[in-house]
């Protein structure tokens, strides 16, 4: 395979606003020998052999490239390879920025340009390799290319030599896996999963997604306001005791002070001085709760050094324990929305220079979707993806927002569109059905049958603990994990656990098997071609904290990475068939389709969903028309009315 390594130099990391700088490349020439050159940024020779489909290059965590290169005028037709995903599947648990590879495969000396270019930067003054691209733009005398073409040149050449030696294991490991009886190996996971779906999450990242700004903004302030009331109110609740915690603060910060002028100085109920009660300060609120309401320690879940703890699910736990009359509980109810609030403003809303609004760009929002863990991007090594093969998400994290919040509702189509949600229904269990081949839950999935009906009745349970049970146990919980789910005594959930392997003893041979193949293997394989090393399974004592979450992860990997690479494989069919793919939320995909054509496009995106992989049960999708990403937000089977149209509404969707 004749290829060349591709790096792009610019003023930053967005592609639709920064600049570059310039294109690094390297290839072998016929001799073996490495050739590197640094190309302006509006290369004709670059935009023909990138445009031929009959061409390859490699670049590392190369997406970011090929947005900027597109953005720029270049046609992206030639077949793509991504060290960084190659990195991933050959050990999930390594770093996998370029610079540790380059160092830990080459030694020291393959990253000799990056020292000029780190003294290069400290002498502008500047933080990264972007700000020394925008002053070298800026300077007629371009003092800095030469050392920014060498920096750029030295990453294609290791990241040419990377893919040399990677490309090689992947190909042995093919070997050794199919000599080896294994149906699919991380090659074909690699060229049939991670390499098509590359070009969807391109287009998804370009295309973005409508925000409304305005509406966003107008329910900050309004959530600004009604936290102010919270406040308000809380404090007034608990007036006596903040009094006294803020007069024992007064007391302290005087105490600190040696001189009568300096206590004097003191002001009581002041921020600056440290003497007002926080509501956002544990300290404040343990002492308000165990101190001045005197709630015993010993009702509370405990932090690592041993103090109460002040965390969500503990205040969670002790308001349901507080009688309805108690003045505390009320407190608690108050915080409790008071502080899912601060959430919504501070992590998700934010304003201009954090949160979603500082993100937005003509009314628009670019997130970014990653399959791999740390990239090249800024200074400090980033995670992402997981290692089941899932996708996360970054600036911002789409995958993060609320459920059930209002902030969704801002998220729309673009004019003339509706969204079409899918999600797959009890895809976990379904797959563990297919997997273990258990003939119960195969019959139940085959027959339609009510699975956590039957094993609510084979414990003795209502469907809610059946059902709580079933996502337990596919993944071995133990009785003290499932005693916290259904709120049963541990030696009840020891009997139930006895009783649901009675019910379904194929998938407890298929736990056994499991375990079998991870001790042999040193790991786990996904049916489709995904390996998860499992280092801790060697290296721990035996039934240690962490051999036992290294078996654990063991125990639920095939699932949640097969349950992955058909959300995956769904959004490769989707594009390959030309549909717009606006988000992916887990096991969920949006997709953007005009209004006029949104049922029969529906029925389409859910036969795709549904076919895609090949199940020994059969795999249901669940469709929705949505006017927002908010699933509140769903179109019935009405059709559109004038109103409708002239409010751009188009259509009231699909059942």
């Amino acid at each position: 395979m004749k290829l060349i390594a591709l790096d792009i130099e610019t003023t930053g990391l967005n592609p639709r606003k920064d600049k570059l700088h310039g294109i690094g490349i390297a290839h072998y020439d016929e001799f073996g020998k490495i050739v590197k050159d640094y190309l302006p940024a509006d290369s004709e020779k670059l935009k023909r052999y990138l445009a031929n489909p009959d061409k390859h290059i490699v670049g590392h965590n190369v997406r970011f490239d090929l947005k900027f290169l597109i953005c720029n005028g270049y046609t992206i037709n030639c077949r793509v390879w991504d060290t960084k995903l190659l990195a991933q599947l050959i050990d999930e648990n390594q770093r996998l920025g370029l610079k540790d590879l380059a160092e830990n495969t080459f030694g020291a000396d393959a990253l000799l340009n990056k020292k000029d270019l780190d003294r290069a930067i400290s002498y502008i003054n500047g933080r990264s390799v972007a700000d020394l691209c925008a002053y070298d733009l800026a300077d007629p005398d371009k003092l800095h290319y030469d050392t920014i073409a060498a920096y750029c040149m030295e990453d294609c050449e290791n990241t040419l030599k990377l893919f040399t030696s990677m490309w090689e294991e992947i190909k042995r490991r093919d070997t050794v896996m199919k000599n080896k009886g294994f149906a699919m190996t991380p090659r074909d996971y690699y060229e049939q999963e991670t390499l098509p779906l590359e070009p969807v999450l391109m287009d998804m990242e370009l295309r973005g997604i409508k925000l409304d700004v305005e509406g966003l903004t107008q329910f900050r302030e309004q959530v600004i306001n009604e936290n102010k009331r919270l406040v308000a109110h809380m404090s007034l609740l608990a007036a006596k005791e903040i009094a006294a915690i803020e007069e024992e603060l007064y007391e302290k910060q005087k105490a600190k002070k040696k001189t009568e002028v300096g206590k004097k100085n003191v002001q009581k109920k002041s921020d600056k001085h440290k003497t007002k009660f926080n509501w956002q300060s544990s300290e404040h609120l343990a002492d308000l709760i165990f101190k001045k309401f005197g709630v015993p320690t010993t009702r509370v879940e405990k932090t690592e050094t041993g103090k109460p703890s002040t965390s969500e699910s503990a205040l969670e736990t002790l308001h349901a324990t507080l009688p309805d009359e108690n003045l505390l509980k009320k407190v608690l109810g108050e915080y409790k929305k008071w502080k899912k609030n601060v959430k919504l403003v501070t992590t998700y809303t934010g304003d201009e220079e954090k949160g979603i609004l500082s993100q937005v760009e003509d009314g628009r929002i670019y997130a970014e979707y990653l399959q791999a863990g740390r990239g090249k991007e800024g200074k400090q090594a980033m995670m992402g993806g997981t290692v089941t093969g899932r996708l996360s998400s970054r600036n911002p994290n789409l995958q993060n927002l609320p459920r059930g919040s209002e902030i969704k509702k801002f998220f729309r189509p673009d004019e003339g569109q509706v969204f079409v949600y899918f999600d797959y229904s009890q895809l976990e269990l379904r797959l563990a059905a297919h997997l273990s081949q258990d003939k119960l839950l195969i019959q139940a999935y085959n027959d339609n049958l009510d699975l956590h009906q039957i094993t609510a009745e084979a414990i003795g349970a209502d469907r809610q603990v059946g059902k709580a049970v079933n996502f337990a146990m596919i993944y071995d919980a133990s009785a003290y994990r499932l005693s916290s789910m259904v709120n049963k005594s541990v030696e009840e959930c020891k009997h139930i656990i006895q009783e649901f392997f009675k019910l379904y003893y194929g998938y407890k041979n298929y736990l056994w098997m499991q375990r079998k193949f991870m001790e042999k293997n040193r790991g786990v394989l996904s049916e489709t071609g995904r390996f998860r090393n499992l280092p801790e399974l060697f290296t721990e004592e035996l039934y240690s904290k962490g051999w036992r979450h290294a078996l654990k992860q063991g125990y639920n990997f095939p699932i949640q990475s097969l349950g992955a690479s058909i959300t995956k494989r769904a959004m490769i069919e989707l594009h390959r068939r030309n549909h717009k793919i606006i988000t992916t939320i887990h096991d969920s995909v949006i997709v953007t389709v005009d209004a006029d054509q949104a049922f029969e496009k529906a029925k389409e995106i859910q036969q795709i969903a549904e076919t895609v992989y090949p199940l020994t049960v059969p795999l249901k999708a669940d469709v929705k028309l949505l006017t927002s990403l908010s699933e509140s937000d769903i179109i019935t089977k009405q059709e559109e009315t004038n109103e409708q149209h002239r409010n751009n509404s188009p259509v009231e969707g699909i059942r």
